[in-house]
Formats: structure tokens, sequence, C-alpha cells
């Protein structure tokens, strides 16, 4: 504006010969140069003060044109105008400027060239001679070159700050990729590599930038296959397709680091701009560890289910047991009364396999418990080998002649503790299986083995066997073998694959509790049209003692001496078999229907040899209560504990002594009367 001003106020000075192109040119000045600035302030009339600007250009260069023609300093402002219209409105705007510059360049020629316009100046000569027409061009060239210096600076200006705003944003883009949480790799998929990746990446991957970038391919550093099946190659293609079409893909993949390890991880993929290139960007994240926590969260689940499910199985067991047992005492007692009064052979032949049969009810019982860890076994140091080679002897007469047995023992087996009973019972239990895994006949296998469990070793049905020495009892057969989708279920209770009503299916959920109960584990091995083997890891005794069988001890049954013993027994039944059992054995007996009857019974008359009662009874005093009272009385009264239920011993064991014998119904006469004559020391 100051250089068009001078324009002005020189072209003042030749007002005289050019007089109207002075007196238009001043009030365009005024009104389009001058006043703008003034009217409009502000930068949101920006727009009205440029475009103002350039209509004043514009007239200045038409009124210089139109009275000196060619001669004019016009066409250096006319030149002027598109480049301060790129600059302040853009190339649009510039366009639209230079296309009226050459329209008024075309239309003004041809006027003055027709003769329609004529030219103030007469004579050219004299024009180009007067220092004032010098002067005017030489203030019009400082206006076209200052405005062109201050455009080109703005420009210059504008271009550092967008250079400046871009480096900003660059290293703050760089930034989120360098320090975020998952490694972040950008795939080019026109040029087939990774092109950017962070330090995350490295530190997952183990490849440092310079090796990943520029040349690995997703194959390179991917196994052949996934886990679903999938080739790598083919999957990771169909994933960058589909996120090239404008989908976000989460997806599992696992990698294989620069050391050569799997790794899984977690993988989501999004389209980069400019979007005339294909570039995808990989967010990875390592799950390793999240895969782990959720197998640990699993396996604690299903040992939760597990313990739920023994937990309800074992209530259920416990409360049948109690009442069965007491029906089994009540048959068993009688049986052996009713043997004492007759002399035919045959009928005590009937007898006895009744009392086999009552023997083999109260066994069920005792294996349901064990299933359910409430048994009450009696471990003590047993020699593996000497249960298999005892239990061979005699299973073999009772095999099919098809059926070949044949023992492997290893030399040298550690001790264990266990019940021996049990023991044989569970051995017995997978030789009758694998008897029925081959109708037709086949070789059935026991083998004995010492082995060390170094680390914790976590068993099928998620349960965890500390590390140890333990000793391995094996039973295989060549059957049909057990398909893989009931291997899980093989020790679940009643479950069989056998014809209905063959057998319970109790057989391995016993074995299986009472191995869990022994702190061992039983372990299923099986191959379809090959043969199943099962496996018992028993913990190895920690001192090693002689493991010579016990004898059963042979009890009079006619020596009762006259020895008083009070009876405290809630069942009507078994109370009346009981009397009659010790009094037949020849001890005076006075009987009480409950821990309370009992005490006052004894409060009466202390003078009782021995106590035997049952545990769990209706009122006030149970069976442990009443003997911690009763002591109060008598500190040395010898006291015998009956139970239906193996664990209320346990659970309601605050009266109970060491010397105290526990007996779990039903009891054999023997081994009551044994029982009797071992606490009163006979």
């Amino acid at each position: 504006m100051i250089a068009v001003g001078l324009s002005i106020c020189a072209a003042a000075t030749r007002a005289i010969p050019y007089g109207p192109l002075y007196y238009i040119g001043l009030p365009i000045f005024l009104i389009f140069f001058v006043a703008p600035p003034l009217i409009f302030s502000g930068t949101k009339h920006h727009a009205k003060r440029v475009v103002l600007l350039i209509l004043g250009l514009f007239l200045l260069s038409i009124t210089g044109l139109v009275f000196l023609g060619i001669a004019s300093a016009a066409w250096i402002i006319l030149l002027t105008t598109p480049i301060v219209s790129v600059v302040l409105l853009g190339r649009r705007a510039a366009y639209v400027t230079l296309a009226i510059s050459l329209i008024l360049s075309i239309s003004l020629g041809y006027m003055h060239s027709a003769g329609h316009l004529h030219s103030n100046i007469t004579n050219y000569e004299d024009y180009i001679g007067n220092w004032r027409n010098w002067m005017v061009m030489t203030l019009a060239l400082l206006f076209c070159g200052l405005a062109c210096i201050n455009l080109t600076e703005h420009l210059r200006h504008q271009w550092e700050l967008s250079n400046i705003a871009l480096y900003q944003q660059h290293d703050q883009m760089h930034a989120l990729v360098e320090y975020a949480p998952e490694a972040i790799l950008i795939y080019d998929m026109d040029l087939m590599v990774f092109i950017t990746s962070n330090s995350r990446a490295e530190k997952i991957l183990g490849y440092p930038p310079e090796e990943l970038t520029g040349r690995t391919l997703p194959r390179e550093i991917s196994p052949e296959y996934q886990t679903d099946g999938q080739r790598s190659e083919d999957a990771i293609s169909a994933y960058l397709q589909q996120a090239l079409s404008g989908e976000f893909p989460v997806f599992e993949w696992q990698f294989v680091s620069k050391e050569g390890e799997i790794l899984e991880c977690e993988i989501s993929l999004a389209r980069l701009p400019p979007f005339d290139r294909k570039l995808i960007r990989a967010s990875v994240v390592e799950i390793s560890a999240r895969k782990t926590e959720i197998l640990e969260r699993a396996k604690i689940q299903q040992q939760l289910a597990t313990s739920q499910k023994l937990e309800a199985v074992g209530k259920l067991t416990g409360g049948v047991a109690h009442d069965f047992n007491n029906l089994l005492a009540v048959t068993l007692g009688n049986l052996e009364l009713l043997k004492d009064e007759i002399e035919n052979l045959q009928h005590k032949q009937l007898i006895d396999k009744s009392i086999a049969a009552t023997l083999r009810g109260s066994d069920l019982t005792r294996n349901m418990l064990a299933f359910a860890r409430k048994a009450s076994l009696e471990p003590s140091p047993i020699d593996i080998n000497s249960v298999v080679e005892e239990t061979k002897n005699w299973i073999s007469r009772t095999l099919p002649a098809t059926i070949e047995v044949k023992t492997s023992l290893g030399d040298g087996i550690w001790p264990v503790e266990a019940d021996p009973s049990a023991t044989e019972s569970a051995l017995l239990n997978l030789i009758l299986n694998a008897q029925d895994a081959m109708p037709k006949g086949g070789k059935l296998t026991v083998e004995t083995a010492n082995v060390k469990i170094d680390d914790s070793y976590i068993d099928a049905r998620q349960e965890e066997l500390p590390p140890g020495q333990y000793v391995m009892l094996a039973v295989s057969d060549t059957g049909d073998g057990i398909p893989p989708e009931f291997i899980a279920e093989v020790f679940e209770p009643f479950f069989s694959t056998k014809a209905s009503g063959s057998n319970s299916g109790l057989g391995l959920s016993m074995v299986h509790g009472f191995m869990r109960q022994s702190n061992g584990t039983v372990q299923v091995y099986s191959e379809p049209g090959v043969g199943t083997t099962f496996k018992l890891f028993f913990k190895a005794a920690t001192q090693t003692t002689e493991c010579a069988p016990q004898p059963e001890a042979q009890s009079d049954v006619s020596h009762g001496a006259g020895h008083r013993i009070l009876l405290a027994e809630d069942d009507d039944a078994v109370r009346e078999v009981l009397v009659k059992t010790l009094e037949n054995a020849g001890y005076d007996v006075i009987a009480a229907p409950s821990g309370d009857a009992a005490k006052a019974i004894f409060e009466a008359d202390p003078s009782f040899d021995l106590v035997i009662t049952d545990i769990v009874m209706p009122g006030r005093l149970l069976g442990t209560t009443l003997s911690a009272e009763l002591r109060l009385l008598a500190p040395d009264l010898p006291i015998i504990f009956m139970s239906g239920y193996a664990s209320e011993a346990t659970v309601h064991g605050n009266g109970l002594r060491p010397e105290d014998i526990r007996l779990m119904k039903p009891v054999q006469r023997a081994k009551l009367i044994g029982a009797i004559q071992k606490i009163l020391g006979q």
C-alpha cells in the first residue's frame, strides 16, 4: 500500500500532462487501499480486504493502460495481481485473476490498435526522456518488488511453520509408536516388507529394527502352521486383506522368536493413511502369560469342581454308610449267633455264604467311602511285590485259560505305606477290568518299578502329585482299549462302557479314591485296538521296615470271665445283637439306648470294666463326649468306639485317646471279642 501511495504521489508531479490519470488514480487508492483496513479490521474480514485490494489493483492498471497504453507502468501492477491472489486467496483465485488480466490486456490492446482509445503520449521520445515517467516506473517496480518479497517471505514463513508442525507431528507419532506398551509393526503390502518396528517388537521377537525392517516377511517369523491348522502364509494373507478393506481383525497368532522360541501373541490390524499406499499397522501383544493364567484358572476351577463333587458324594455316602452298616451289623451278628445254634453242616455252609455276602456289602460301603476319601484306612508298610505275588497265586485260578498272566516285578522295590486290604482290592479291580477288556483272551501283565518324580506332577484329573520317591504298580491288557472321549470319565462313579447290569461302575472310582487317600495317584494310558495300562503310584515309605504280613488274631469267644461291660447303642436291633453276642462270650452286659442314659447308669454303678459306645447317638452326649464325662469319674476307664461311618471318629474325636480302639460296623464277632480282650489285657 505504501508503494502504491508513493506511485500516486509521483504521478502528481506530472498531473498537468496526464491530469485525468492522477485524478482517477487518487480516489481509487483512497477507496480500495486506505479505507478497507480502517473499515474492515480484524481477521474475519481478511477476505473482503484482499478482494478490494485486488479490485483496486485492477482499476489502477486499467486506468494507466487506458491513458498511457503499452508505455504505462500498470503492466507491472497487472503482473503482480495473480501473485498476490495465489498467496492471499489460493490457486483458484490466482487463475481467475490471471484470466482477468489476460482479458484486460487483449481488450485494451485491441481498443488502442483500433483507434477507439488514444494514448496521452504524443511523442514517445519526449515520454521516455521525461524523468518523472521513470520515477513512476521505478516506484511501480518498487511496489511489485516489495509485494513479491513480502509474499515470498510469507510463503517461506508458512512453509517453516508447516515443517515445524510436521516434524512435531512426526516426533509425536514416533513417540507413540516407540513407547507403546505393545509391539508395533507397519507392513507395506506393495513392497511386502516391514517398514517400521518399535523397541517393544525387538523385546518380544528378538529382532532389532535393522533386521526386521525392510526385508522380513510375516511368514518368515511364524511357524509353517498355526494352532488352528491353517498355513501361516494363507492365514496372514486373509487377515491383511481384511485390514486393507477397512476391517479391524483381531486374532491370536504364533511367532517364532530369533532364538527359535514359539510365542503366543494377539494381533490387531488396521490400515494407515495415506490411502494411496497399502500400509497395515499390526499391534502385537504377547499373551503367553495370559494363556498360562487362563489354564491355571481352568485347572483351579477343575480342582474346585472335583472337590465339590467329592464333597457331595462324601456327604451322601457318609449318610448312607452309617445306616447301611448298622443294618449289616444286625445281619452279621444274627448270622453268627445262628451259626452257633445249629449243627447241620449244610446249614452252616449257607450261613457262611450269607456272612461272606454281608462282609462284601460292608466292603462296598468301605469302597464308596474310599472314593469320597473318607474311608477308614489302616496304612502299614507293605511290599507291593508280595501283594502282587499273593494276588497272582489265587487270581490265576479264576481267570479264563485264554488269558495269559505275566508279572514283571522290579528288584529292590521300596516299601510303601498303604492299607494292605485296600491295596489288594485295588489290584483286584484292575485285574478284573483287564479280564473284561479281553473277552476273547489276551495277555495280562502286572509290573512294578521304583520311580522318582523330580518336579511337581499334575495327573490327568488336574491333581498335583508332589516330588519324591514312588512305587509304580501297573496292570496292562491287550484288549480293545478305551475310546479317547471316555478317558476323562473312567474314574467317575457309576460310569461304565459295559452292558447295563454287568457291574456297578464303582471299581475304578474306588481305586482312584483309595490312591488319593493314600497320597498317590492313578493314571490310565490306552490306545484303541492295542490295549490299556493302569498305573498306580504309591508314595514310598520314609523308613524301611519289615513288611511281614500279620496273621489275624484268633480270639477265644468264650472267656468273658465275668467282666462287666456298659454298652451304649441307639439302634435297637444292633444293640440287641451286640448284647447277645457279648453275653454268649461270657460277659455281663448292661445296655443303654443313648449316651445320656449310659452316663446315668454309670453314675449309679461305676463298677464297669469296659464301655462300648457308638459315636453318633441322639441326645446331648455323643460317644466321644460320653467318654470324656465318664473319664472324669473313672480316668482309667477303657472304651471301645464303634461307628457305621469311619470319619465320625475324626469329626467328633475330641474325647479319643491313642489307646482307645475304634471299630467300624459291621464288626465280626471274633474281631470284637479280640478287641475286648486286647483292651482288657486278657
